[in-house]
């Protein structure tokens, strides 16, 4: 049993947790709690060691056997340590590091959410459980947003991860992705609080590339030199605009049910 705070694996995790920096050097992200952790295994995903505590409920034990029986490397910590290491107030009992997927959108997508300058993780989080539940193919996030493996992101996203692809891609490489490199091209619509036909008056079920800018000023320059048309969601008069989060899944939806015929 893992009982020491500098145990090597251990401190792989708090930085893991703590820095995207440390993230990206070492190509890993951490996952807490069953729920994900059941998420991961059902999509196949293996993961690089799993540590736990004997806490664990039934179903957290049934997930750790399901770990072993495929050669994962799984070790035990004490309670008291996984409860310093563990991102969240209560720990759960299980922690999962997991090698980032190396897996690019296809070529051939029809339904494709942009995200610019969503520095929130709850409202990112958010959008991407969305964009898995409403039928986005591939979520593009340009630098500027806030990092989808985050810890925070991870929770939100209640394991959008393990359905969607979800590329970093600048302005430049969203405009070649929807028209050169995607067949057929996608026509790039952002979100607008002001301009643009209402969404239900406009073709959704078009190849799309919905473009979803960041809580504070919108989406930035860059985008917005690419982008083709916008659309807004009508609201009363003297209110405050919807938050990313809200929009971005007013808006999948929309799509969706305008896709679906509902």
């Amino acid at each position: 049993m893992i009982t020491s705070i500098q145990n090597p694996k251990v401190k792989l995790i708090r930085g893991l947790l703590s820095s995207k920096k440390d993230r990206e050097e070492n190509g890993l992200y951490i996952i807490e709690g069953v729920r994900l952790a059941e998420e991961a295994i059902n999509a196949g995903l293996k993961p690089k060691f799993v540590l736990f505590t004997n806490q664990l409920s039934e179903r957290g034990r049934d997930a750790i056997q399901s770990l072993e029986s495929k050669k994962c490397e799984v070790e035990e910590v004490s309670p008291e340590l996984m409860d310093r290491i563990s991102d969240t107030q209560t720990s759960q009992g299980i922690l999962v590091a997991f090698p980032f997927s190396q897996a690019k959108p296809g070529n051939s997508l029809s339904f494709v959410l942009a995200l610019d300058q969503v520095r929130d993780p709850g409202n990112l989080g958010t959008l991407l459980r969305t964009a898995a539940a409403l039928g986005a193919e591939a979520v593009l996030l340009t630098p500027e947003s806030a990092d989808a493996y985050a810890p925070k992101v991870m929770r939100s996203a209640m394991g959008a991860h393990f359905k969607l692809t979800i590329s970093s891609m600048n302005p430049e490489e969203i405009r070649i992705f929807c028209k050169l490199t995607n067949k057929p091209t996608l026509d790039i619509l952002l979100a607008d609080s002001e301009k643009g036909k209402i969404c239900w008056e406009e073709d959704l079920t078009r190849p799309l590339c919905l473009v979803i800018g960041g809580e504070a000023s919108g989406a930035g320059d860059g985008l917005m030199k690419v982008i083709d048309a916008s659309v807004r969601i009508p609201m009363l008069d003297n209110t405050e605009s919807y938050n990313a989060a809200v929009a971005g899944s007013i808006l999948m939806y929309e799509a969706f049910r305008q896709r679906t015929a509902l």
